[in-house]
């Protein structure tokens, strides 16, 4: 889950003037409910820039010192750049990839959930199953797209960043699976 702390220090160190930043509502910062986090983006939303949101979102990453990034680091060593993006839905994970494209622009596409299960789904984001059915902006699951970036860049050993959220499955309750679109930065 994002915490307001974070998004907030990001959009600092971004420079985002304060006073767009302090726009009401400001949620506690500490301890923030989803609810309250869910409001605070949807603020992001009408007063940042859709670039502006995906970058700060793109610095999230719920969590970084997962079991499974072991698999990923194992996953990339000894394949070439075209075999890891061509078998990277075989590598299992909570996290696992449907779909790994390597666009023409040179970005990468990562999609998971094409499992076509609407209303039988399980979003991995704790906070997001305790706010269903509330609706929340597609900017939120930025987080997620994040810790999936932190964890895939060592499986594709290219350093990434988040260009786009282009859909979820908590987003739209099932009807598109999870799908993030990468630069490749180093």
């Amino acid at each position: 889950m994002p915490k307001i702390e974070n998004m907030l220090q990001t959009m600092r160190e971004q420079g985002i003037p304060e006073e767009t930043i302090s726009q009401p509502p400001m949620p506690r910062i500490k301890k923030a409910t989803p609810e309250e986090i869910v409001v605070f983006i949807n603020r992001m939303d009408e007063f940042l820039s859709k670039e502006q949101c995906v970058s700060i979102m793109g610095e999230q990453r719920c969590n970084k010192t997962n079991k499974y990034s072991a698999r990923h680091r194992l996953f990339g060593k000894d394949k070439s750049h075209e075999e890891k993006i061509a078998l990277l839905h075989e590598l299992d994970t909570p996290h696992k990839v449907d779909v790994c494209l390597l666009n023409d622009d040179g970005t990468i596409t990562l999609k998971f959930g094409i499992d076509g299960k609407k209303g039988n789904w399980s979003c991995p984001c704790i906070p997001i199953k305790k706010l269903k059915p509330l609706k929340f902006s597609l900017t939120y699951c930025g987080c997620c797209g994040a810790h999936v970036q932190y964890l895939h860049e060592f499986s594709l050993g290219v350093k990434l960043r988040l260009k786009e959220i282009i859909s979820s499955k908590a987003n739209s309750d099932g009807e598109k699976p999870c799908e993030f679109v990468y630069d490749i930065v180093g």
